[in-house]
């Protein structure tokens, strides 16, 4: 038996097959030292490891075969043996005659270097397409976008992640301003009996940035679904000078550089389905949280401007989430002397409540606006 053995690996989504191996080694030492491949390390090789460094780390320190674990990134095998002083060197068979150990086999003749054959049938990498392909397979087209499906994922029974597509030309990079230069107010459809004149243009926003710097003012609060949002690459876009309209701002986005998806708890249904058959006392209830959120956004200097029925959810425990800022207004967002003069008119005249109980009635939930968000 020898005094030191030395292996290394990810041991990422830990199975049989890695405390088989382990045990095998420390059948071969009194010491075993184990190299575990850091995050950055992983992801370079392979793939980012599912489970990080601490928690790898962890579980190979209350593996009873391991007695010591060291961070690996990606140094030779003779670096480490200069380190950890190790009598003998550990690895599976598939690496038998890799540069990496024939090199050090040569240079410490002296050093034997044992490979193990897998003894199990499982991998890590089995484990993470098993993983991703269940993944998919519960993936669900909730609703169109503008900017593409909206996508809801069930990651365990009953619960539900929406995915939400945000598109940013390169006009709206780093900046909030109204970029192709929509009049105000913005040509949208409205959810206001007599403002309804003509088919208005399908577009998603003044700005697709707002939406995105609007999460960091909102994440914290209850009723703001978002947890996070995954940066994607997408397109280069080209941008045509001196010509600012409609089509063009749905053209640049379509092909934007990257492609922002907003990952968001399921909040239930909307709001127009979930109060159908609840009594007048419910839906008064409901009436009033949905006013003290608007409340509360506007206190912050924040204007929803599409607050309706459907961008509305509820669950069964009565919790509210209110969602899609693709219209949101902001105090310190970019804004020419025109808009600025829009938002403060807006804002003074309480807009939000206004379109809210106004879509109310639009949409046929109420037949006149309640009393309670008079």
């Amino acid at each position: 038996m020898y005094e030191i053995g030395y292996t290394t690996g990810t041991f990422d989504l830990v199975h049989q097959g890695h405390f088989e191996i382990l045990k095998k080694c420390k059948i071969y030492c009194k010491y075993l030292i184990v190299g575990l491949v850091s995050d950055a390390l992983g992801e370079k090789q392979k793939r980012k490891p599912v489970m990080d460094y601490g928690h790898r780390k962890s579980i190979l320190e209350n593996c009873k075969y391991v007695d010591t674990v060291v961070k690996f990134r990606g140094t030779s095998k003779q670096e480490d043996y200069k380190k950890l002083k190790f009598n003998v060197l550990f690895i599976a068979d598939e690496y038998y005659q890799c540069q990496e150990y024939s090199s050090f086999e040569k240079d410490y003749p002296t050093i034997p270097v044992l490979y193990f054959p897998r003894t199990s049938d499982v991998s890590s990498s089995d484990i993470y397409k098993k993983i991703l392909a269940k993944v998919i397979s519960n993936i669900e087209i909730k609703a169109k976008a503008i900017s593409g499906d909206i996508l809801s994922l069930e990651w365990k029974k009953g619960e539900k992640f929406i995915i939400k597509p945000v598109r940013i030309s390169s006009r709206e990079i780093n900046n909030t301003a109204n970029n192709y230069q929509l009049s105000n107010p913005p040509p949208r459809n409205w959810k206001i009996p007599g403002l309804i004149l003509q088919p208005r243009p399908f577009i998603s926003g003044v700005n697709g940035n707002r939406e995105l710097v609007v999460f960091e003012l909102l994440k914290h609060k209850p009723w703001y679904p978002v947890l996070y949002i995954e940066k994607k690459k997408g397109f280069n876009t080209t941008i045509i000078n001196n010509v600012n309209n409609i089509e063009l701002m749905n053209e640049e986005r379509k092909y934007s550089e990257y492609i922002y998806w907003l990952v968001q708890k399921d909040g239930g249904e909307t709001l127009d389905v979930f109060l159908k058959s609840k009594p007048a006392v419910e839906r008064e209830y409901i009436y009033l949280q949905i006013k003290e959120i608007i409340k509360e956004m506007n206190m912050l200097g924040i204007l929803h401007m599409d607050l309706h029925p459907r961008n509305i959810l509820c669950n069964h425990e009565g919790e509210i989430s209110i969602i899609d800022f693709g219209w949101v207004m902001y105090k310190y967002f970019d804004m020419d002397d025109e808009e600025r003069c829009y938002y403060n008119k807006s804002l003074m005249e309480n807009f939000d409540l206004y379109h809210f109980r106004e879509s109310l009635v639009y949409t046929g939930l109420e037949k006149s606006v309640p009393v309670c968000l008079l």
